[in-house]
């Protein structure tokens, strides 16, 4: 037995011996092999800038009311969610959802993954266009993965729509121009084949990236014009080279006008911002004007996509970055360059580095001008724009191929020497604006976690038909209804529904008035049934980045110092009655919402918050003593005063003469309020022992 364990041991050793030496042998190669460095630097380039920060990231706007769809309807009601406006997006999504399900991580990584594919995709079209060119296409296609003109891939369920849209489209071009440069001819039609197909699917995904189709035609035109593609005879004179051209391009026009007839003329998009009957008659009715916007919206959106991304989105994103968060994206971006070094290094050692070759300025000028005025044309004239102010918004994606191609033929205007420096300040800067824009992603979904976390600690559960809004804090407010109703229904009511029990709205002057007003709406959003009675409303404020969630009791409503109008008018119409204070509170999906925050001050204040609705002292009073013990303090001062009425009430008056004393009486803009909201005894049951007299007395006198 002995015997036999020895042998295998040695049999073992033998083996891993032969696999170190193998890759020992095999490494050298590799690192000589300038493809493969290439494809290492684009691959850490996009791990590193966007694939760490994605623990930190969760689900965020148009993501909610698919999640919910797809677990109360089930992954088939995702088809019918888009039948308004983009429907075969619906059939991909549905199918996308049974692979990936509800945890936020797999449609993180779902979507690096198409960023990445993208980048490839891009890195072989350049790499047919100019074979000679190996360091520039590396180096351009760095840019084309941190380009800052789109900001949103952390909202990751929703935009990996546009990801793999735009690299579909990418990978089209690119096997048509393979198909171009082969001479076999069953590869020539396999090629041909998978690009057609991915031209229809990624047109019917996203219409507005039809402008690619610009990309395609160009970049045929000029492959046409180099030597290594395979063309029966020497092309000579813009009219053999059109004629070729069209041998070679028709399937795809076609393909498009199909497309166009169906979504003109066959389509009945439901959809104000995809109907193309309205559009249409938006041009009739005003062609002067609307022409006019489209010259000069064309013209801006080409330079905000060439140029001043680069500089504008950079600042944007670090004007309001904290300073350890800026510390953090400077770090991300060094090592980026760092990998660019060496990277460059490498590229020397194997001969690889070609800038002593002819470097294709004026091809890249006029390639990359003319596909970004493509890529940008069809979302202005679709009354849309690409918004750098905005980090939500798609419409920088797609016309990032035409905006690399320009800018590099830029940065090769240059002389030789500042060449190397401007393209690495410009990857510098672009991946300092997406790791900076990656912490206010994170920000953002710390809030609403923690923000759905405390509901819960507040509410053991939410009456049916009530009508809950939220205001977060400013550049983090809330944009639609279901980013609120969609994850509290899925906490709330997590089973088989065919409308959201509960539903919500965004605070904004036009819902506050029909608070004042008590409307009773029945709205779809989409396909989903949507019931709002505001006679029921629940309402939550976040006043400051720091503070808890509040919610309002109308009939004693206790407004923060940083609460806006908006909350102080219409805090009075809360109903604290729709929360149902008794039972098990639920808990949060793990895969959607993380697990359970820390219970810090917030959990005892809305521990406070629950006890006091429901009258019960001796819990405020016991929770008081626990943040005591454990050193415990609101950020925001108005959070002290449940624990306020509940010490009056219990008689420990002298404990909470201190928390006046310390936190309240030196706050006029915190007192006024507080005092206008106790000015009317609340008229709270009398087997609550509350006293009005007491509390006002200490508070207000």
């Amino acid at each position: 037995m002995k015997l036999k364990s020895l042998e295998q041991a040695k049999n073992n050793y033998s083996r891993n011996r032969i696999i170190e030496q193998n890759i020992s042998l095999l490494m050298p190669k590799l690192l000589k092999n300038e493809t493969f460095l290439s494809i290492l630097l684009i691959s850490l380039t996009t791990i590193i800038t966007y694939g760490l920060s994605i623990p930190r990231f969760g689900y965020y706007h148009d993501d909610w009311f698919l999640l919910w769809s797809g677990a109360a309807r089930g992954a088939e009601s995702i088809i019918p969610l888009f039948s308004t406006d983009r429907p075969f997006m619906g059939v991909v999504y549905s199918l996308v959802y049974r692979l990936l399900g509800d945890a936020s991580l797999n449609w993180h990584l779902y979507a690096l993954l198409w960023r990445f594919i993208g980048g490839l995709a891009f890195f072989w079209i350049l790499r047919l266009l100019w074979p000679r060119q190996k360091y520039l296409a590396a180096l351009m296609t760095v840019l084309f993965i941190v380009y800052p003109g789109f900001l949103s891939q952390p909202n990751a369920n929703t935009k990996q729509n546009h990801l793999f849209g735009f690299g579909t489209a990418l990978l089209s071009i690119a096997f048509m121009l393979q198909a171009l440069k082969t001479s076999n001819r069953v590869q020539k039609i396999l090629y041909n084949l998978i690009s057609l197909v991915l031209t229809v699917n990624y047109l019917f995904i996203y219409e507005y990236m039809i402008g690619l189709e610009g990309m395609r035609l160009a970049l045929l035109v000029y492959a046409l014009l180099q030597s290594g593609y395979h063309a029966p005879r020497v092309l000579k004179g813009w009219r053999t080279v059109a004629v070729e051209t069209v041998k070679r391009w028709w399937p795809y026009p076609l393909a498009m006008a199909g497309f166009l007839y169906w979504r003109i003329f066959l389509f009945d998009g439901a959809r104000n911002a995809t109907d193309a009957s309205r559009l249409a008659g938006d041009y009739a009715s005003n062609l002067r004007s609307m022409l006019l916007r489209l010259g000069f919206e064309t013209f801006r959106d080409f330079f905000d996509t060439t140029i001043f991304a680069w500089v504008i989105r950079p600042y944007r994103a670090l004007s309001g970055t904290e300073y350890s968060n800026l510390a953090s994206a400077l770090l991300i971006a060094t090592v980026v360059i760092g990998l660019v070094f060496a990277y460059s290094f490498l590229i020397k050692k194997t001969g690889g580095d070609d800038e002593s070759n002819h470097q294709p300025i004026r091809d890249l000028l006029l390639l990359g001008a003319f596909t970004t005025l493509c890529a940008v044309l069809p979302v202005v004239a679709s009354g849309r724009d690409v918004n750098l102010s905005d980090a939500y918004k798609s419409y920088g994606l797609h016309p990032m191929a035409g905006a690399v191609l320009f800018v590099t033929g830029l940065v090769l205007m240059l002389r030789p020497k500042f060449r190397r420096i401007a393209l690495l300040t410009l990857i510098g800067l672009a991946v300092l604006a997406q790791a900076a824009n990656a912490d206010y992603w994170a920000q953002l979904w710390d809030y609403q976690r923690e923000t759905w976390w405390q509901l819960t600690w507040r509410a053991p559960g939410i009456k049916d038909g009530t009508l809950l809004m939220a205001e977060f804090p400013e550049d983090f407010q809330l944009q639609q209804d279901y980013e609120a109703w969609g994850p509290v229904n899925l906490i709330y009511r997590p089973g088989p529904a065919v409308s959201p029990a509960i539903s919500s709205e965004v605070l904004n002057p036009s819902t506050a008035y029909d608070i004042l007003k008590k409307t009773i709406q029945t709205n779809p959003m989409r396909d989903v049934p949507m019931h709002r009675d505001y006679t029921k409303l629940l309402l939550i404020s976040i006043p400051s980045a720091s503070a808890c969630i509040h919610v309002l009791d109308g009939t004693l409503p206790i407004y923060s110092e940083n609460d806006t109008a908006l909350i102080r008018e219409t805090g009075s119409y809360s109903r604290i009655d729709q929360i149902t204070p008794s039972g098990t509170a639920p808990i949060p999906p793990a895969p959607i919402f993380g697990a359970e925050p820390p219970h810090n001050w917030c959990y005892y204040y809305q521990k406070a918050a629950l006890a006091r609705q429901l009258g019960d002292w001796e819990t405020i009073g016991k929770l008081y003593d626990e943040t005591q013990s454990y050193h415990l303090k609101a950020a925001d001062p108005s959070e002290f005063f449940p624990f306020i009425e509940g010490l009056v009430n219990l008689g420990r008056v002298d404990d909470a003469k201190v928390i006046y004393n310390k936190e309240i009486k030196g706050r006029p803009s915190l007192r006024l309020p507080m005092c206008e909201s106790l000015a009317k005894d609340p008229g709270y049951p009398a087997d609550f022992g509350y006293k009005y007299s007491e509390i006002f007395g200490l508070v207000c006198k």
